[in-house]
């Protein structure tokens, strides 16, 4: 059986993928706070690991690590808000840099036997264009994301360098439609193109995907 494993998967883009991953014929394992929306995906095609972020359960990614079924990983949860510097309480600081950096980057660390293996193994993970540029009024949330792309950028190298053709996707949108990570509902019928993208460039084994 192909597994997917999906963190962030019960929501937005996360919930997107995991979509058109089951429609791929993967079973689906999702970690994240809450299941997926009733309905949303078909019984018997994944199944829900609580998980959260701000206080990573390493034992349950290392057991989920080992399994080797799992051929793919996509890191898609995250938290986020548009504020000038001066009104973030240090409090909210070291929350989103732990969500948005620490957490993903450990999680990359204990699947990284199975990332800088031979066999193939495909692995992706939400960036931010604010990582990559200069932003005023996301100044936290690009320190988090720049983190983020640094790291796979960086260990993508060392990948080239261990012989390995697996690295690691780094997707950089500016914004899109339909998550609730921007305030709104799922709308999943404007993902499922973005869904579609990020995994043909997971799967040709690209560094850097930036939407639009």
């Amino acid at each position: 059986m192909n597994k997917a494993l999906v963190i962030g998967g019960s929501n937005g883009i996360g919930l997107a993928l995991a979509k058109n991953l089951i429609n791929l014929g993967y079973f689906v394992e999702i970690m994240d706070r809450h299941g997926p929306e009733e309905g949303v995906l078909a019984e018997g095609t994944y199944s829900h690991h609580y998980c959260n972020l701000l206080d990573l359960d390493e034992d349950l990614i290392s057991s989920v690590s080992t399994d080797s079924e799992i051929s793919l990983l996509m890191i898609t949860a995250g938290v986020g808000r548009v504020a000038d510097f001066e009104y973030f309480h240090t409090a909210e600081i070291k929350n989103m840099m732990t969500v948005d950096a620490t957490a993903t980057i450990q999680i990359l660390r204990l699947f990284y036997d199975r990332i800088k293996g031979s066999e193939p193994f495909y692995c992706g993970v939400m960036g931010s264009i604010s990582g990559l540029l200069t932003s005023p009024s996301a100044a936290v949330y690009a320190a988090t994301k720049a983190a983020v792309c640094r790291l796979i950028e960086s260990v993508n190298i060392e990948l080239e360098v261990a012989g390995t053709e697996n690295r690691i996707l780094n997707v950089s949108p500016a914004s899109f439609k339909g998550s609730r990570f921007y305030g709104g509902q799922n709308q999943l019928e404007l993902l499922e193109g973005l869904a579609g993208e990020i995994l043909e460039h997971i799967f040709n084994r690209d560094c850097l995907f930036i939407p639009q």
